[in-house]
């Protein structure tokens, strides 16, 4: 049966909860990262070594939302992807990867359409599973040994004074059209940047007019490199607890690493929020119910440590909904990462408005709680899925539709592009660097 070209709005967000598929391909790449790591620190008899960023994104749903991905495998896999559309905008995407291929040559430059987007196409969906890959094979070859977090599970015996509260009546605060910008402090060959070239990162962030920077985990020093230098450039900090797929147990010494860091430094200035955890349950890393007593967790022990800002988790909005007696109620705001470039009917010119409708929705979701966008962009280059074509003249369509139409409340993926990262799906998930856009 043919679906009409227009849909009403109720329809709409019919689709948007719709069940979603998708699945990660950089995931794993961390997760065997981290293993490695570990297994090198525990012969350094090292508690601990927490080197992830969960900062990709390669699968979706058919409506748009992002997940961190497994990095393509040596024996790749195909995978088809249930695409469908929701609403129509105009805008852009943040970083995730997928197969390369050259970007479209620049179109004739038309004016945002504000037209319905067409009805979605639900296909057959199947999965094949990648081939597992030892935790040698998996971590990158830094140029330079990889750093230790600076701070491991003990806080200070003495600390000089309990950190003063970070407690704000509105949680968060944005630079106009331009709130957030992810990061991650790694190097082209996927070692841990010094701390000189991670100040010059966040004050060109600055310069560029954001308010917050995000940090998916506590790795490569982040906690102090980033910190700092936010901090001296007024920018806040978005801090993250990183699930993988080793679990909750594995991500918990990282709460103490931010504790540990707030009391050394006798505050929480600047930290504007944390968010536990990112689509863990989406990747079956963890159950909805285990999450949101980690959450609990988490925030109890920054409370205790004077910390009083938002704290929630980030997932699929429709993770979100399945879950929201459960989720809701632990998470201090509603957020999800929305990704217009992974539902195959939204173009770049559409993708600003897209975002918009997502966050109307996510509002829904958990009522009564601020709606954010912790991860949107589009890519520069790569294979087109469906409408959504790679390539520099649409990314850059694509962020200044995300940015007037959602930036107040969206984080933007990625500062530069990631060269460490296995190409993925769609050759894109290298290709998401945006920074040179603002």
């Amino acid at each position: 049966m043919r679906i009409p070209p227009y849909i009403t709005a109720s329809t709409l967000l019919g689709l948007c909860v719709a069940r979603s598929v998708h699945q990660h391909g950089h995931e794993q790449f961390h997760n065997e990262r981290r293993e490695a790591l570990l297994a090198r620190n525990k012969l350094e008899s090292s508690p601990t070594a927490n080197v992830t960023c969960g900062c990709t994104t390669v699968w979706t749903t058919w409506y748009g939302e992002p997940t961190l991905i497994q990095p393509a495998q040596q024996n790749s896999t195909t995978s088809q992807t249930v695409v469908a559309t929701q609403t129509s905008t105009l805008a852009a995407s943040s970083k995730p990867e997928a197969p390369t291929t050259t970007s479209l040559p620049p179109p004739v430059h038309e004016a945002p359409t504000t037209t319905s987007l067409p009805a979605p196409v639900h296909e057959a969906t199947t999965h094949a599973q990648q081939p597992a890959q030892s935790a040698k094979e998996a971590a990158p070859k830094p140029a330079s040994p990889v750093q230790k977090p600076s701070a491991i599970a003990a806080a200070p015996e003495k600390p000089a004074s309990k950190p003063q509260s970070s407690k704000q009546t509105s949680p968060i605060t944005t630079s106009g059209s331009q709130w957030s910008m992810t990061y991650s402090p790694y190097t082209s060959s996927g070692g841990c940047k010094p701390s000189s070239d991670i100040a010059s990162d966040v004050a060109l962030i600055a310069q560029k007019g954001f308010s917050a920077i995000r940090l998916y985990s506590t790795d490569c020093n982040g906690l102090n490199a980033v910190a700092t230098a936010a901090l001296s450039h007024n920018i806040n900090l978005i801090l993250g607890v990183y699930i993988s797929a080793s679990g909750i147990s594995v991500a918990r010494p990282q709460i103490q690493e931010i504790v540990t860091w707030a009391t050394a430094n006798g505050h929480w200035k600047g930290v504007e929020m944390i968010v536990v955890g990112n689509e863990a349950v989406f990747n079956h890393y963890c159950s909805a119910s285990d999450l949101a007593s980690f959450v609990s967790e988490a925030k109890s022990a920054f409370s205790a440590a004077g910390y009083s800002g938002p704290v929630t988790t980030t997932e699929t909005i429709e993770v979100l909904t399945e879950n929201k007696e459960t989720l809701c109620p632990v998470s201090d705001i509603a957020a999800a990462n929305i990704h217009p470039f992974f539902n195959g009917k939204v173009t770049a010119s559409q993708a600003g408005e897209f975002v918009a409708s997502q966050l109307t929705l996510l509002e829904s979701v958990c009522p009564g709680k601020q709606a954010y966008n912790l991860e949107t962009g589009w890519p520069s280059k790569g294979q087109a899925n469906g409408a959504a074509v790679p390539g520099t003249w649409e990314q850059s369509v694509a962020v200044e539709g995300i940015k007037s139409a959602a930036g107040g409340k969206s984080a933007f993926f990625s500062f530069v592009d990631d060269l460490w990262k296995e190409e993925g799906e769609w050759g894109v998930e290298r290709s998401w660097g945006c920074s040179h856009l603002f």
